[in-house]
């Protein structure tokens, strides 16, 4: 194992510029303690994006490696299967999974289960960790296939997209609402049957304190005052998942769709989710809950491409989810589906 790797790193230089690109760094640097592991596949979220422009209350400290996903390969143990890292402090608290190598504590790392290579876990990654955890949570609350339509908003965006797939493979008739319009036909092809644009002017958004029932149940992905309107449109006993916050961290509503429809609204974490119940979903990821076809719902790029990539994604740009390959042999190798 070489003592130097490459990552795609942030800094303060002079004048505290913000700095990005690769850089060379010392394996030491990511400290003694920990499982360490080379990395073969990553990928870019949006919290990943504001850590690459260095957004305060996400990157603690200079220099940093964004990168909340990794998926590798124990470097002390060529024998085990591959294993991955989503969420708790990767990419945040410690440097995460843009570099050759993460060092991380033994209880975050997990198995790679059958049924899926490590491409694909970083396909589905965070999002896809996330968009279970909201579908198992409708689940729990009562919702099912049967109900009635199930809404998805920021559907274009990586948990939107995985949010619309796996609900489609449990057989839910889902509805995509959407600012980009132009994407219907992508949005069809991961199962949506319905697209709704949303334009600024929705009467979803504005001060009604309820519109007309449609919804059993939703996964919302972006928050706010687009949150607040889905709300208004669940039907009696129906549920929201809310796991984002693109559109604000804030929004304003009523009680009635609480207390005159019994709607709950159910709050999605998976940074901190427990190891047992990322077990299991990422068990159903691999066998009863896989998509069909995850490669439709990816762009491959090198840590090259990351700079234009985080461009791209948070002027909301940039749709589906964001495969970063950081080996290339193993890329190789590794289907594409």
């Amino acid at each position: 194992m070489s003592e130097i790797f490459e990552a795609y790193m942030i800094d303060r230089g002079a004048n505290e510029a913000l700095e990005a690109g690769l850089m060379r760094r010392a394996v030491r640097e990511l400290g003694s303690s920990g499982v360490l592991i080379r990395v073969s596949f990553s990928s870019l979220n949006y919290k990943d994006a504001l850590a690459a422009r260095g957004a305060a209350g996400i990157v603690k400290r200079f220099p940093h490696v964004p990168g909340i996903d990794a998926a590798g390969r124990l470097v002390d143990d060529h024998e085990a299967p591959p294993v991955l890292v989503t969420g708790y402090g990767l990419g945040t608290e410690i440097w995460g999974g843009w570099g050759d190598y993460v060092r991380v504590p033994p209880e975050w790392v997990h198995t790679i289960p059958a049924g899926l290579t490590m491409r694909e876990a970083m396909i589905l990654g965070t999002a896809g960790l996330t968009a279970a955890l909201s579908v198992e949570a409708l689940l729990q609350a009562g919702v099912n296939a049967a109900g009635g339509e199930i809404l998805v908003t920021g559907a274009t965006g990586g948990v939107g997209t995985m949010a619309i797939m796996l609900l489609a493979r449990l057989g839910f008739t889902v509805v995509a609402r959407t600012r980009k319009p132009a994407q219907e036909a992508y949005l069809r092809s991961l199962g949506a049957a319905a697209i709704l644009p949303l334009a600024a002017d929705d009467e979803t958004t504005t001060g009604k304190a309820l519109s007309k029932a449609r919804f059993a149940g939703a996964i919302d992905t972006v928050g706010g005052p687009i949150l607040a309107g889905v709300l208004k449109e669940i039907a009696y006993g129906g549920a929201v998942a809310t796991c984002g916050m693109a559109a604000g961290t804030r929004f304003e509503g009523s009680v009635f769709p609480f207390i005159l429809r019994g709607v709950k609204l159910l709050g999605i974490d998976s940074v901190q989710c427990p190891r047992a119940v990322r077990e299991t979903l990422w068990t159903r990821l691999a066998t009863t809950w896989k998509p069909a076809d995850l490669a439709v719902a990816a762009r491959a790029i090198d840590r090259q491409g990351l700079g234009s990539a985080i461009t791209e994604m948070l002027a909301g740009g940039r749709t589906g989810r964001t495969l970063v390959v950081l080996d290339p042999d193993e890329a190789r190798s590794s289907p594409q589906e």
